[in-house]
C-alpha cells in the first residue's frame, strides 16, 4: 500500500491558524478517505493508495486532483482571504526506502484567484455546510462545483463573466436540490421551496425585502422578457399562469404596466378579466410576499438574461464600447441578488 502526502503552501505572513480537519472519501469508495488539515499557511492531504498516479495535478479526473480541488476550495471558504499558492508539493512513499517528491512553485502555477479578489462574502457560508463539498454524494459535488463557480465570480473583472459564472453556481445547486432533468422542472421545485419555506433563504430574502416597484422596474427588459417567453398565443395560458401565481404588489405593478405587449393574445383565452382582478386585490392591499420578487427575479427573469447571453441570442457584450451600458448596469444589479440565494442554497445544501 503506497502512502502519499500533499502539501499546498500558501502566502501568509500571519501566525499559523488552524482552519479545518476532518475527512475527504475517495471517490467512489465509502471505505477510505483521505484527511486533511486545514492552517492559513497549508493545507496538508494524507491518503494511502493501492496505485499511484505519476503527475496527478494533470490527470483531471484523477482523485489526486480532485481532492486538491476539494482543499483548496474549502481553504478559501474558511480563510476568506485570497492568499496566493506558493507551492503544492506531493511526497508519495513506495515501500521500503522508495520515495518519490514532486513540486510546482508559483512560476509553474496557475492561480485560484488574484490578490485583488474580494472573498469576503465567503464569510456568509456556514463552515459546516461548505464541508459537504468533501463528500462523494449528488449533494457534495453540487456544493463543490458550485463554491468553485462562486470564488472564480468574486475574481471576474467582467460582470458578465461574474454573471455567467454564479449562474453556472446556482444551476449545480437548484439541480441537486430539485433532482429533476430539465430546468423548468428544476425551478418549479425551487420556486416552490422558496414560497413553502422562507426561513430557510434569510439572506435573499433580506436582500429583495427593501426593493420598491421604481427601484425593480427600470432595471428590467420585462416587455422584453415577456414577449421572448410568450411570443405566441399558445403560451398565454402559461403567462396568466405565473400572473396568479404571484401576490406581491410591486412585481404585480410591474406585470400590470406591462401587459399591453400581451393583451391580445391574454385576451383570445379570456384570461385578462381574472388577472386583471387578481392584480387589483394585491396592488390594493399593497401585499408584500418577498419570496414572490426572489422566485420572480432569480427564477423567471434571470433565466430569460442568462439565456440570452448563453446562447448567443445578442452580439458580445464587448461590443457595447461605452462604459456602464445599459445592459452592465442592469447584469451588476442583479448579482448581489443572485450571490444571495446561492450562498442561502449552499447553507441548505444538507436538506438536499
Amino acid at each position: 500500500m503506497a502512502s502519499s502526502r500533499i502539501e499546498i503552501k500558501f502566502v501568509c505572513g500571519a501566525n499559523k491558524k488552524k482552519l479545518f480537519s476532518g475527512n475527504a472519501v475517495y471517490r467512489s469508495s465509502n471505505a477510505r478517505c483521505d484527511v486533511l488539515r486545514l492552517y492559513n499557511k497549508i493545507v496538508i492531504i494524507e491518503s494511502s493508495r493501492t496505485t499511484t498516479n505519476p503527475n496527478p495535478l494533470k490527470q483531471h479526473n484523477s482523485t489526486f486532483y480532485k481532492q486538491i480541488v476539494k482543499a483548496i476550495c474549502l481553504y478559501y471558504v474558511m480563510e476568506q482571504k485570497p492568499r496566493p499558492i506558493r507551492e503544492i508539493a506531493i511526497t508519495q512513499y513506495l515501500g521500503s526506502p522508495r520515495e518519490k517528491y514532486q513540486s510546482l512553485g508559483q512560476k509553474d502555477l496557475k492561480q485560484v484567484v488574484s490578490r485583488g479578489a474580494d472573498l469576503t462574502v465567503l464569510q456568509a457560508i456556514a463552515p459546516p455546510k461548505a464541508a459537504l463539498l468533501l463528500e462523494e454524494t449528488v449533494r457534495g459535488r453540487a456544493v463543490l462545483y458550485a463554491i468553485t463557480h462562486l470564488i472564480r465570480s468574486l475574481d471576474s473583472n467582467s460582470p458578465f463573466d461574474r454573471f455567467e459564472r454564479l449562474w453556472r453556481a446556482f444551476n449545480a445547486l437548484y439541480r441537486a436540490l430539485a433532482k429533476k432533468s430539465s430546468d423548468h422542472d428544476c425551478h418549479v421545485v425551487l420556486r416552490d421551496h422558496i414560497q413553502k419555506s422562507p426561513q430557510l433563504f434569510p439572506l435573499s430574502l433580506q436582500y429583495v425585502s427593501s426593493l420598491t416597484t421604481s427601484k425593480i422596474r427600470p432595471h428590467l427588459r420585462w416587455n422584453q422578457m415577456l414577449q421572448n417567453n410568450h411570443a405566441t398565443v399558445k403560451k398565454a395560458k402559461m403567462l396568466h399562469d405565473s400572473i396568479m401565481r404571484v401576490e406581491d404588489h410591486r412585481i404585480l405593478e410591474i406585470y400590470r404596466d406591462s401587459l399591453s405587449v400581451r393583451t391580445a393574445h391574454l385576451n383570445q383565452i379570456n384570461a385578462m378579466p381574472p388577472i386583471l382582478s387578481h392584480i387589483a386585490l394585491h396592488t390594493g392591499l399593497r401585499t408584500i410576499r418577498d419570496s414572490d420578487v426572489l422566485s420572480t427575479l432569480c427564477v423567471k427573469y434571470m433565466y430569460f438574461v442568462r439565456n440570452k447571453i448563453a446562447h448567443a441570442e445578442r452580439a458580445d457584450h464587448g461590443f457595447s464600447f461605452l462604459l456602464g451600458s445599459a445592459e452592465e448596469v442592469e447584469i451588476q444589479w442583479l448579482i448581489p441578488i443572485l450571490e444571495m440565494l446561492v450562498i442561502d442554497l449552499v447553507n441548505i445544501s444538507d436538506t438536499f
